[in-house]
């Protein structure tokens, strides 16, 4: 999840056409002057320019309803016209005709592969109805680099409310944000370089078109054409392990290799490196007849394979069939093959583990993501036009398959997976509407929005997720490595490099997903903060898709606490899957649920929950100056992450902790049992000079003196010597309160997750104002069993 597009980026220039090759339609964007930014109104300015974005906007999305219904009355007439000749009419379309048909070009249809002379044939999944027309030609190779254009206009996600200042500036988080759009103003730090670079690939021109109209979703709750059509060729060759015949051997195999394999495979990480090589521990005792674990190489539509595993229910007989759950692995992993194993092997507490859910009675998939390990082709950051359309095939494989329960042809699928196998679920529901359920579990909204909050730049993950992408030999776009190292010392990257990231996130395609959604958010995530979940459930829900939150405690952090929810977030995905893929009559719980800071579970029937209309407030007027120094008496990381493992310590290096350089608001002590949930909202009054941008909010919990959630909010300053004031929404955050009880707010100039060595001088705080969101009487209930 780190990408960036840098110096080669700007070599390329901001902008060019973008197309699909084999298509015979175009697409033609205005472009607009960009406007010199005021150096006493950037605030202002930034805010016509989101008005004109927003009207831009506005008349792009009039303009393509309007080529929509004109193609779709066209492809109407065409049909029109084709039932007349057929009907024995003889009746020749007029020149009006023609005229009328002529914009609704024939529409491209998934590719055909051509099938190699392998031992396994070419899969046929089911085929749509309508015939389909003569598919465009392949691409020569899975690994050529295409043209890369302008951010396509279509796709373009919505916009928040600006940011306005007259005397003060508000920031509110109501989506993915943007900056000023004049592309040759370096204007966004660090890491938009190297975000962009993972995704600049992100939607390459393929040989594919969009489907035509009579592409039929399988779900009625969104009237809205998937953007590709089903695969319906697709070429799947067997992957047999090089040395897995040693454990056929008599006497030595069953005796020694197999109890070796077996072993290797309980291993996180290393049986599945190993894989290739060792194969799947074999049931020497199994019947012969039974379904059985095996790997396979799945063409995708540009010929990159995919090295895909599937592995049956527990138990599964031959001719039986059970409903499938793909298991999407985290950035830099392989796809996982522990078969027995009940929680995840590297984060135990965040996502089911292969063996329960074989246990549940589901088969599953799991895979390397594209541009990794075994998988062909180049990572685009689980972009829906590349990640999403490998899902598409391999579902398409398995709906051919005996032991895939389907209903009609159409195979059940559910999803789960944490981080980079969360946000491939939410990139592939978007495209493919035979997915009948997904449970995201820590993944994001907008890329832009996390690694730049602010313009900020989150320079702890971006090294750790950097790293590994170099030490796991990951092959993501060739300007990536680059371009972070200079995005992160410089803190730069041109507007056109933002505008290209949005356009290859899903942010703008939630509103499509029609599958019943779970989202699991850690409440100690520092890189996929709760704001991300909350993004993607309010699209959902404003959808009208079914949808479910949950706060766990966990995620791309470390939970210092004792308590352990792992149980919890295991039976909830279960019942998830049971209720939406299996079709059975399960209790999924509250549409929200969450933990406090003590392991007490909560529960509220409405998402968003209702708050109160008193929330705490607290005010100083006292004047304090401090100096910019990188990481000395700044917040993080917390020491107490290294009693918790090896993995919670490295998760856990982002963290916060108690700034000893800060100013400090001590909020007051509350009567009553109460419950803090959702954005504080901070006000700052301030001057100074220097070249720093930001500095930092924190809430601490007075009692343990710890950060609640170990979140930090950037907060954009101005010092030019005048006197500001601005006005921010700081990272959601889920604290209980008891009477006599209090928090501190801390506004400090250094924080570990935002080091840079690039921000110094010095600034006077004059006076800043707090709310605390509460909770309504009645809003929040104790959930009945889950107890720490």
């Amino acid at each position: 999840m780190v990408a960036g597009a840098g110096a080669a980026a700007a070599e390329e220039g901001s902008s060019s056409a973008r197309g699909t090759t084999g298509s015979t339609t175009s697409q033609t964007s205005a472009s607009s002057q960009a406007s010199q930014e005021s150096p006493t109104s950037r605030s202002s300015e930034s805010s016509e320019r989101s008005v004109r974005r927003a009207e831009a906007r506005e008349a792009r999305r009039a303009d393509r309803s309007d080529a929509r219904q004109a193609e779709r009355e066209a492809s109407t007439r065409l049909a029109e016209i084709a039932d007349e000749v057929e009907q024995g009419g003889g009746v020749e379309p007029t020149t009006d005709d023609v005229a009328a048909v002529e914009p609704a070009a024939e529409p491209a249809v998934e590719p055909h592969v051509e099938v190699a002379e392998t031992a396994e044939p070419t899969v046929d999944a089911e085929a749509q109805p309508a015939p389909e027309p003569q598919p465009a030609p392949e691409p020569e190779s899975a690994e050529a680099e295409p043209e890369i254009g302008t951010p396509d206009p279509e796709r373009a996600a919505s916009e928040p409310a600006a940011i306005t200042e007259t005397t003060t500036t508000t920031l509110t988080r109501t989506g993915p944000r943007r900056v000023a759009e004049d592309p040759a103003n370096p204007a966004v730090p660090a890491l938009a370089s190297m975000m962009l670079s993972l995704v600049t690939a992100g939607r390459e021109i393929t040989a594919e078109t969009p489907p035509s109209s009579s592409i039929q979703a399988t779900s009625t709750a969104l009237d809205a054409e998937p953007p590709y059509p089903i695969p319906t060729d697709v070429t799947v060759t067997e992957a047999p392990a090089a040395f897995e015949w040693v454990q056929r051997v008599p006497v030595l195999g069953p005796l020694l290799v197999t109890p070796v394999v077996r072993l290797l495979h309980a291993i996180p990480f290393v049986g599945d490196i190993l894989h290739p090589l060792i194969g799947w521990p074999v049931d020497h005792r199994a019947d012969p007849d039974a379904p059985k674990p095996r790997t396979v190489l799945v063409e995708s539509f540009d010929g990159a394979k995919m090295y895909v595993h599937f592995m049956p229910a527990k138990g599964l007989q031959a001719g039986e069939s059970a409903p499938t759950v793909f298991n999407g692995p985290g950035l830099g992993l392989p796809g996982s093959t522990t078969l027995d194993l009940t929680v995840d092997s590297f984060l135990p507490n965040d996502v089911i583990g292969i063996g329960a859910l074989r246990e549940a009675g589901y088969n599953v998939v799991t895979w390397d993501p594209r541009g990794e390990w075994r998988s062909e082709g180049r990572m685009q950051l689980q972009s829906p036009d590349f990640e999403g359309r490998d899902i598409s095939h391999i579902i398409s494989w398995l709906s051919t398959l005996p032991e895939v329960e389907t209903d009609n042809g159409d195979p059940k699928i559910g999803m789960v997976g944490a981080s980079y196998g969360g946000g491939i679920q939410l990139a592939t529901a978007a495209i493919d509407k035979r997915i009948d359920a997904i449970v995201p579990t820590i993944a994001w909204n907008s890329l832009v929005d996390v690694l730049f909050p602010a313009e900020a730049v989150r320079s702890g993950w971006s090294t750790l997720l950097t790293s590994v992408l170099v030490l796991t030999l990951s092959r993501p776009h060739e300007r990536i490595l680059p371009a972070a190292i200079v995005g992160i010392l410089t803190g730069q990257a041109s507007q056109s490099d933002i505008d290209l990231l949005n356009d290859r996130g899903y942010a703008d395609r939630i509103d499509q997903i029609t599958a019943p959604t779970l989202l699991m958010q850690g409440t100690v995530d520092t890189l996929f903060t709760l704001d991300q979940a909350d993004l993607n459930a309010k699209a959902l829900l404003d959808a009208g898709t079914t949808t479910k939150v949950l706060w766990y405690c966990g995620g791309h952090g470390a939970c210092v606490s004792s308590y352990n929810d792992g149980d919890v977030v295991i039976d909830r995905t279960l019942d998830w899957l049971d209720r939406y893929v299996k079709g059975e009559n399960v209790d999924t719980g509250p549409q929200f649920e969450w933990v406090d800071q003590r392991g007490q579970w909560f529960g509220s029937d409405t998402y968003p929950v209702e708050p109160d209309d008193t929330p705490l407030v607290a005010e100083r007027t006292r004047r304090q100056a401090m100096a910019f120094v990188p990481f000395l008496g700044g917040s993080g990381p917390d020491p107490w992450i290294l009693s918790r493992g090896l993995i919670a310590t490295i998760l856990g290096l982002p963290s916060a902790s108690y700034a000893f350089n800060a100013v400090n608001l001590r909020m007051p002590e509350v009567t009553e049992v109460t419950h803090v949930v959702g954005a504080p909202s901070l006000t700052l009054t301030y001057s100074g000079t220097g070249t720093a941008e930001h500095v930092y909010a924190q809430v601490v919990d007075n009692r343990t003196g710890r950060v609640l959630g170990h979140q930090v909010t950037p907060v954009p300053v101005q010092l030019d010597g005048q006197t500001r004031t601005v006005t921010v929404e700081l990272e959601q955050i889920a604290h209980t309160l008891n009477p006599g009880q209090s928090v501190t707010v801390q506004v400090m100039t250094s924080a570990f997750n935002f080091l840079n060595f690039y921000s110094w001088g010095g600034i006077t705080v004059e006076g800043m104002s707090v709310r605390l969101p509460t909770l309504a009487a009645g809003a929040a209930t104790q959930a009945p069993g889950i107890a720490a």
